[in-house]
Protein backbone atom coordinates (compact mmCIF):
# COMPACT_ATOMS: atom_id res chain seq x y z
CA UNK A 1 0.00 0.00 0.00
CA UNK A 2 1.65 3.30 -1.03
CA UNK A 3 2.11 6.14 1.48
CA UNK A 4 -1.10 8.08 1.81
CA UNK A 5 -3.31 5.04 1.10
CA UNK A 6 -3.92 4.34 4.78
CA UNK A 7 -7.53 4.20 5.91
CA UNK A 8 -9.18 7.62 5.73
CA UNK A 9 -10.05 9.36 9.00
CA UNK A 10 -11.53 12.64 10.14
CA UNK A 11 -9.18 12.69 13.14
CA UNK A 12 -7.57 16.03 13.83
CA UNK A 13 -3.80 16.08 13.51
CA UNK A 14 -1.35 18.65 14.81
CA UNK A 15 2.42 19.04 14.90
CA UNK A 16 3.64 20.64 18.12
CA UNK A 17 7.07 22.26 18.06
CA UNK A 18 8.66 21.26 21.37
CA UNK A 19 12.14 22.51 20.54
CA UNK A 20 12.97 24.84 17.66
CA UNK A 21 16.65 25.65 18.22
CA UNK A 22 19.19 24.71 15.58
CA UNK A 23 22.59 23.75 16.99
CA UNK A 24 23.76 22.41 20.36
CA UNK A 25 24.55 25.67 22.20
CA UNK A 26 21.71 26.58 24.63
CA UNK A 27 19.60 29.51 23.47
CA UNK A 28 17.21 31.85 25.25
CA UNK A 29 13.62 31.10 24.29
CA UNK A 30 14.36 28.04 22.19
CA UNK A 31 14.90 24.48 23.41
CA UNK A 32 16.83 21.78 21.52
CA UNK A 33 15.16 19.97 18.64
CA UNK A 34 11.96 18.01 19.15
CA UNK A 35 8.61 17.82 17.37
CA UNK A 36 5.48 15.87 18.27
CA UNK A 37 2.77 14.69 15.91
CA UNK A 38 -0.52 14.06 17.73
CA UNK A 39 -3.21 12.25 15.76
CA UNK A 40 -5.69 9.45 16.41
CA UNK A 41 -5.02 9.58 20.17
CA UNK A 42 -1.34 8.78 19.62
CA UNK A 43 1.87 10.79 19.80
CA UNK A 44 4.86 10.31 17.54
CA UNK A 45 7.96 12.15 18.77
CA UNK A 46 10.64 13.15 16.25
CA UNK A 47 14.02 13.85 17.85
CA UNK A 48 14.69 14.26 21.55
CA UNK A 49 16.82 17.24 22.48
CA UNK A 50 17.62 18.00 26.11
CA UNK A 51 14.54 18.67 28.24
CA UNK A 52 11.98 17.15 25.90
CA UNK A 53 10.01 15.37 28.66
CA UNK A 54 9.27 18.68 30.35
CA UNK A 55 8.41 20.27 27.01
CA UNK A 56 5.90 17.51 26.29
CA UNK A 57 4.15 18.06 29.62
CA UNK A 58 4.27 21.86 29.34
CA UNK A 59 2.69 21.58 25.88
CA UNK A 60 -0.21 19.69 27.42
CA UNK A 61 0.62 16.38 25.75
CA UNK A 62 -0.13 13.12 27.56
CA UNK A 63 2.96 10.96 28.08
CA UNK A 64 0.71 7.88 28.13
CA UNK A 65 -0.09 8.51 24.44
CA UNK A 66 3.55 8.25 23.34
CA UNK A 67 3.77 5.39 20.85
CA UNK A 68 6.93 5.94 18.83
CA UNK A 69 10.12 8.00 18.74
CA UNK A 70 12.03 8.70 15.53
CA UNK A 71 15.66 9.83 15.75
CA UNK A 72 17.07 11.52 12.68
CA UNK A 73 20.76 11.39 13.67
CA UNK A 74 23.14 11.32 16.60
CA UNK A 75 24.04 14.98 17.06
CA UNK A 76 23.42 15.73 20.72
CA UNK A 77 20.77 18.40 20.15
CA UNK A 78 18.63 15.71 18.47
CA UNK A 79 19.28 12.64 20.61
CA UNK A 80 20.39 13.71 24.11
CA UNK A 81 17.15 12.69 25.88
CA UNK A 82 15.89 9.78 23.80
CA UNK A 83 16.37 7.34 26.69
CA UNK A 84 15.73 9.93 29.40
CA UNK A 85 12.25 10.81 28.09
CA UNK A 86 11.15 7.18 28.31
CA UNK A 87 12.75 6.78 31.74
CA UNK A 88 10.82 9.83 32.99
CA UNK A 89 7.59 8.63 31.30
CA UNK A 90 8.06 5.09 32.65
CA UNK A 91 5.15 5.20 35.12
CA UNK A 92 2.75 6.28 32.34
CA UNK A 93 3.66 3.65 29.75
CA UNK A 94 1.48 0.58 29.32
CA UNK A 95 3.01 -0.87 26.14
CA UNK A 96 6.45 -0.73 24.50
CA UNK A 97 7.35 2.46 22.67
CA UNK A 98 9.02 1.82 19.33
CA UNK A 99 12.25 3.82 18.91
CA UNK A 100 13.60 4.06 15.36
CA UNK A 101 16.89 5.54 14.20
CA UNK A 102 20.43 4.89 13.03
CA UNK A 103 23.11 3.10 15.08
CA UNK A 104 24.31 3.28 17.79
CA UNK A 105 20.72 3.70 19.05
CA UNK A 106 20.54 0.28 20.69
CA UNK A 107 23.88 0.76 22.46
CA UNK A 108 22.76 4.18 23.69
CA UNK A 109 19.85 2.52 25.51
CA UNK A 110 22.01 -0.27 26.92
CA UNK A 111 24.43 2.33 28.31
CA UNK A 112 21.49 4.23 29.82
CA UNK A 113 20.22 1.09 31.58
CA UNK A 114 23.72 0.53 32.96
CA UNK A 115 24.27 4.14 34.04
CA UNK A 116 20.89 4.37 35.81
CA UNK A 117 20.72 0.80 37.15
CA UNK A 118 20.39 2.01 40.76
CA UNK A 119 17.28 4.05 39.95
CA UNK A 120 15.80 1.39 37.67
CA UNK A 121 16.24 -1.43 40.19
CA UNK A 122 14.93 0.75 43.03
CA UNK A 123 11.75 1.66 41.18
CA UNK A 124 11.18 -1.90 40.05
CA UNK A 125 11.37 -3.01 43.68
CA UNK A 126 9.34 -0.12 45.12
CA UNK A 127 6.65 0.16 42.46
CA UNK A 128 6.54 -3.30 40.90
CA UNK A 129 7.24 -1.87 37.44
CA UNK A 130 8.71 -4.02 34.64
CA UNK A 131 12.30 -3.22 33.65
CA UNK A 132 12.45 -0.10 31.52
CA UNK A 133 13.90 -2.12 28.62
CA UNK A 134 10.63 -4.10 28.46
CA UNK A 135 8.89 -0.88 27.41
CA UNK A 136 11.40 0.04 24.69
CA UNK A 137 11.47 -1.56 21.25
CA UNK A 138 14.54 -0.31 19.34
CA UNK A 139 14.79 -0.62 15.56
CA UNK A 140 18.10 0.45 14.02
CA UNK A 141 18.21 1.71 10.44
CA UNK A 142 21.12 1.55 8.04
CA UNK A 143 19.23 2.24 4.81
CA UNK A 144 15.83 3.29 3.50
CA UNK A 145 13.09 1.30 5.20
CA UNK A 146 9.36 1.24 5.86
CA UNK A 147 8.13 0.16 9.29
CA UNK A 148 4.51 -0.53 10.20
CA UNK A 149 3.79 0.78 13.71
CA UNK A 150 0.20 -0.12 14.47
CA UNK A 151 -1.99 2.39 12.62
CA UNK A 152 1.03 4.40 11.47
CA UNK A 153 3.37 3.68 8.60
CA UNK A 154 6.88 5.11 9.04
CA UNK A 155 8.98 5.56 5.91
CA UNK A 156 12.65 6.42 6.46
CA UNK A 157 15.13 7.66 3.86
CA UNK A 158 18.79 8.72 4.17
CA UNK A 159 19.30 12.49 3.80
CA UNK A 160 22.40 14.63 3.28
CA UNK A 161 23.99 15.82 6.53
CA UNK A 162 27.61 14.67 6.20
CA UNK A 163 29.50 13.16 7.86
CA UNK A 164 26.76 11.92 10.24
CA UNK A 165 24.40 9.19 8.94
CA UNK A 166 21.03 10.95 8.96
CA UNK A 167 17.44 10.07 8.10
CA UNK A 168 14.27 11.89 7.16
CA UNK A 169 10.92 10.35 8.08
CA UNK A 170 7.43 10.30 6.65
CA UNK A 171 4.52 9.37 8.91
CA UNK A 172 1.27 8.23 7.29
CA UNK A 173 -1.50 7.77 9.87
CA UNK A 174 -5.27 8.23 10.03
CA UNK A 175 -5.43 9.63 6.51
CA UNK A 176 -2.79 12.31 7.19
CA UNK A 177 0.86 12.51 6.13
CA UNK A 178 3.72 14.47 7.65
CA UNK A 179 7.36 14.43 6.55
CA UNK A 180 10.27 15.50 8.77
CA UNK A 181 13.48 16.31 6.90
CA UNK A 182 15.88 16.08 9.81
CA UNK A 183 19.08 18.08 9.41
CA UNK A 184 20.03 18.12 5.74
CA UNK A 185 21.15 20.28 2.88
CA UNK A 186 18.50 20.53 0.14
CA UNK A 187 18.03 16.93 -0.92
CA UNK A 188 16.08 15.18 -3.66
CA UNK A 189 15.66 12.35 -1.16
CA UNK A 190 13.48 14.63 0.96
CA UNK A 191 11.47 15.76 -2.07
CA UNK A 192 10.84 12.12 -2.97
CA UNK A 193 9.97 11.17 0.62
CA UNK A 194 7.60 14.13 0.96
CA UNK A 195 5.80 13.67 -2.37
CA UNK A 196 2.25 15.12 -2.02
CA UNK A 197 2.61 15.19 1.77
CA UNK A 198 0.10 17.18 3.83
CA UNK A 199 2.82 18.92 5.87
CA UNK A 200 6.58 19.07 5.37
CA UNK A 201 8.59 19.95 8.49
CA UNK A 202 11.93 21.06 7.10
CA UNK A 203 14.93 22.40 8.99
CA UNK A 204 16.30 25.79 8.04
CA UNK A 205 19.41 27.78 8.84
CA UNK A 206 19.24 31.56 8.42
CA UNK A 207 22.65 32.81 7.32
CA UNK A 208 21.94 36.22 5.79
CA UNK A 209 23.29 38.14 8.77
CA UNK A 210 25.70 35.49 10.06
CA UNK A 211 28.86 37.29 8.93
CA UNK A 212 27.94 40.18 11.26
CA UNK A 213 28.14 37.87 14.28
CA UNK A 214 31.17 35.77 13.37
CA UNK A 215 34.83 36.78 13.53
CA UNK A 216 36.03 37.45 9.96
CA UNK A 217 38.59 34.65 10.09
CA UNK A 218 35.82 32.17 10.94
CA UNK A 219 33.01 33.45 8.76
CA UNK A 220 34.05 32.02 5.40
CA UNK A 221 34.89 28.58 6.78
CA UNK A 222 31.82 28.33 8.97
CA UNK A 223 29.37 29.57 6.35
CA UNK A 224 30.77 27.23 3.71
CA UNK A 225 30.39 24.34 6.12
CA UNK A 226 26.84 25.30 7.16
CA UNK A 227 25.67 25.56 3.55
CA UNK A 228 27.07 22.09 2.85
CA UNK A 229 25.02 20.39 5.60
CA UNK A 230 21.96 22.61 6.22
CA UNK A 231 19.19 24.30 4.22
CA UNK A 232 18.62 28.02 3.98
CA UNK A 233 14.94 29.08 3.76
CA UNK A 234 14.82 29.23 -0.03
CA UNK A 235 16.48 25.80 -0.33
CA UNK A 236 13.94 24.21 2.01
CA UNK A 237 11.12 25.96 0.13
CA UNK A 238 12.33 24.59 -3.20
CA UNK A 239 12.15 21.08 -1.77
CA UNK A 240 8.61 21.73 -0.53
CA UNK A 241 7.62 22.97 -3.99
CA UNK A 242 9.25 20.00 -5.72
CA UNK A 243 7.43 17.63 -3.36
CA UNK A 244 4.10 19.42 -3.88
CA UNK A 245 3.73 19.60 -0.10
CA UNK A 246 0.43 21.16 0.96
CA UNK A 247 2.04 23.16 3.78
CA UNK A 248 5.53 23.90 5.06
CA UNK A 249 6.81 24.30 8.61
CA UNK A 250 10.39 25.60 8.77
CA UNK A 251 11.74 24.10 11.99
CA UNK A 252 14.17 23.91 13.70
CA UNK A 253 15.64 27.32 12.96
CA UNK A 254 19.41 27.75 13.10
CA UNK A 255 21.07 31.17 13.17
CA UNK A 256 24.17 33.00 14.40
CA UNK A 257 22.31 36.21 15.23
CA UNK A 258 18.77 37.59 15.56
CA UNK A 259 16.22 36.23 13.12
CA UNK A 260 13.00 37.64 11.75
CA UNK A 261 10.12 35.27 11.02
CA UNK A 262 8.95 37.70 8.35
CA UNK A 263 12.35 37.68 6.62
CA UNK A 264 12.60 33.88 6.76
CA UNK A 265 9.07 33.57 5.36
CA UNK A 266 9.82 36.15 2.66
CA UNK A 267 12.85 34.15 1.49
CA UNK A 268 10.88 30.91 1.46
CA UNK A 269 7.93 32.53 -0.31
CA UNK A 270 10.12 33.21 -3.34
CA UNK A 271 10.17 29.46 -4.02
CA UNK A 272 6.98 28.06 -2.44
CA UNK A 273 3.40 29.34 -2.66
CA UNK A 274 1.68 27.23 0.01
CA UNK A 275 1.14 28.03 3.70
CA UNK A 276 4.43 28.62 5.57
CA UNK A 277 4.93 28.49 9.35
CA UNK A 278 8.17 29.34 11.18
CA UNK A 279 9.12 27.15 14.13
CA UNK A 280 8.84 28.53 17.67
CA UNK A 281 8.68 26.52 20.88
CA UNK A 282 5.10 25.40 21.57
CA UNK A 283 3.82 26.45 18.16
CA UNK A 284 0.94 24.18 17.12
CA UNK A 285 0.54 23.61 13.37
CA UNK A 286 -2.61 21.78 12.23
CA UNK A 287 -1.94 19.19 9.54
CA UNK A 288 -4.16 19.96 6.55
CA UNK A 289 -6.16 17.13 5.08
CA UNK A 290 -5.00 16.01 1.66
CA UNK A 291 -8.63 16.50 0.61
CA UNK A 292 -8.19 20.24 1.08
CA UNK A 293 -7.47 22.33 -1.99
CA UNK A 294 -3.86 23.46 -2.20
CA UNK A 295 -3.35 27.23 -2.10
Amino acid sequence: MPPGDREESDAEAVVVVLGSAGGPTPKVGRRPVAHALEVADEISLVDCGNGVAGQLVEAGLDLAKLRRILITHHHIDHVADVAVVLHLAWSQLRAPVRVIGPPPLRRLFELHYEAFEVDIRSRMADEGWPHLRDLVDVIELTSAETVDCGPARITAAPVEHPPIPSFGYRIDVAGRSVCFSGDTRPSEAVADLARDVDLLVHETTYLNNAASYLPPERAQRVLTRMRSVHSEPVGAARIAAAARARALLLSPVGAFGPTSDDEIRREARSAYSGPISIGRDFLRVPVPSHKEVRN
